[in-house]
């Protein structure tokens, strides 16, 4: 599916709604709401909330779930009471198993992938970066290694897509990465695939190697700092967490 800056959206731009739902702690994570799709245009929601909220009995919860198509939660049908640990382990995999969508819902923070991935489960709902790592030995373990190709090609997709990979799949994370594990995903699946891998994925590797070094050349005693990269006093180059966005994180 094609991802670009057209069909971004951010929770934020539903301001004020976003800001009284959030504050109003309607919900008991705050992780919830930014999950949410609007049913309508945002704006048209938007509009409609500026004439309701001040109407006598509002109820705010009760607007945002007339307005709003709640996220889905984990399989209310999965019990793991009295199985035997790697019966349910690897039961798990199918519940925590995330299919690619046919169409991407409108306005949603989702970032659509085009391959099957697998979740941590509960209120991340999402794909995480370096989590997937973790992931893909367990699955290994389970021999599930059909799954590890599918999530090492989203990653390469969201990195041919994006210039990186983020956080998770959502909209919400694009100012951030987490620490780069690509490169051990790909090592990791050439120890199973075979050594064709490594440059299958060199193109991504050197694409993602780029984005956390980029501003390195630029670096001096009084420069020292530029967004992933910083010089220590020796010299030395590190990378570091940052995040492009100066504002809240939307999700918490």
């Amino acid at each position: 599916p094609a991802f670009t800056a057209m069909n971004h959206f951010f929770i934020e731009s539903l301001s004020p709604l976003y800001e009284a739902v959030q504050t109003g702690r309607i919900f008991p994570d705050s992780k919830f709401f930014p999950d949410c799709t609007p049913k309508t245009d945002p704006a048209a929601i938007l509009e409609a909330y500026g004439q309701a909220k001040n109407e006598p009995g509002f109820d705010l919860k009760k607007f945002v779930g007339a307005h709003f198509d709640f996220p889905p939660e984990h399989d209310p049908d999965y019990r793991s009471a009295e199985k035997p640990i790697m019966h349910h382990l690897e039961n798990l995999w199918d519940t925590l198993l995330r299919q690619p969508l046919a169409a991407q819902p409108q306005h949603s923070t989702a970032v659509p992938l085009p391959h099957p991935y697998v979740v941590p489960g509960g209120r991340f709902r999402e794909v995480y970066y370096w989590d997937s790592y973790f992931t893909m030995l367990g699955l290994k373990a389970s021999g599930r290694v059909d799954l590890i190709e599918d999530m090492v090609d989203n990653f390469a997709w969201l990195i041919d897509e994006l210039g990186f990979i983020p956080n998770g799949n959502r909209t919400y994370y694009l100012g951030r990465s987490q620490p780069p594990f690509f490169v051990l995903m790909v090592q990791f699946w050439a120890s199973i695939k075979g050594e064709d891998v490594l440059l299958k994925y060199r193109p991504q590797l050197e694409k993602e190697y780029a984005f956390w070094m980029e501003g390195e050349n630029t670096l001096s005693a009084d420069n020292n700092a530029h967004r992933r990269v910083v010089r220590l006093p020796d010299g030395s180059i590190l990378n570091r967490y940052w995040d492009d966005r100066d504002t809240p994180r939307p999700e918490a």
